[in-house]
């Protein structure tokens, strides 16, 4: 199994882990050290693998969180030639919403725009409710029949894509949430564990008695 990605405070927590257990069992061995100090070297190894845990964690909720970023696409095409086989994507731009969505470039027409829909889940949702309200309003005047049941089954499609969003959505934000609260307990944890551990250290050091 891929070991998850650490953190440096991480990483460096974990160094001084494995330094301070295998000097602590040393001095065991030699009977420098009480075998009482075993409960810390215990405690060590359960916060190393707390802290794999944790990372374990992280990262699979940062690469869910990355796959639903990218679930909307585009299907974006030139307003002028309606081509979209010579579209290169040149960046972002965020509207007076706050919605992003991604600009191009077509190489056939030489004109940049940018596309009409967000490029995100998030801002998607928003933009349907959006869109869903006009769409509604709109049928109040509308008199073509024809009209009116096209725009209907359109809302009702957008409905049902919104009802299958909406929670995987709120279940994302509510995974970020949980995960970045305990990024700062863990934060915390790992400082008041270092500076623990580096005084354990010191103390280390003065068991072994200078020889003759």
């Amino acid at each position: 199994m891929k070991q998850p990605e650490l953190k440096a405070n991480e990483r460096e927590l974990i160094k001084l882990i494995r330094f301070f257990s295998k000097r602590a069992a040393q001095l065991m061995e030699s009977g420098a050290l009480s075998v009482d100090n075993s409960q810390l070297t215990a405690a060590c190894e359960n916060l190393e693998k707390q802290l794999y845990t944790h990372a374990t964690n992280r990262t699979a909720i940062l690469e869910k969180r990355e796959k639903l970023e990218k679930v909307v696409e585009d299907n974006a095409r030139c307003p002028k030639c309606e081509r979209a086989d010579m579209l290169k994507r040149t960046g972002v731009a965020t509207n007076a919403q706050g919605w992003r969505s991604n600009t191009y470039r077509c190489r056939r027409c030489n004109i940049e725009f940018t596309w009409n829909k967000p490029n995100n889940p998030w801002h998607l949702a928003e933009f349907l409710e959006v869109y869903i309200a006009e769409l509604e309003k709109g049928l109040e005047q509308e008199q073509n029949p024809q009209v009116t049941e096209h725009t209907k089954a359109a809302i009702e499609q957008m409905q049902e894509s919104l009802s299958r969003l909406c929670p995987v959505l709120t279940t994302s934000d509510e995974e970020m949430d949980a995960l970045q609260e305990k990024e700062k307990e863990m934060t915390k944890l790992i400082h008041q564990f270092k500076n623990y551990l580096l005084i354990e250290k010191i103390k280390l050091d003065t068991y072994q008695e200078p020889e003759a």
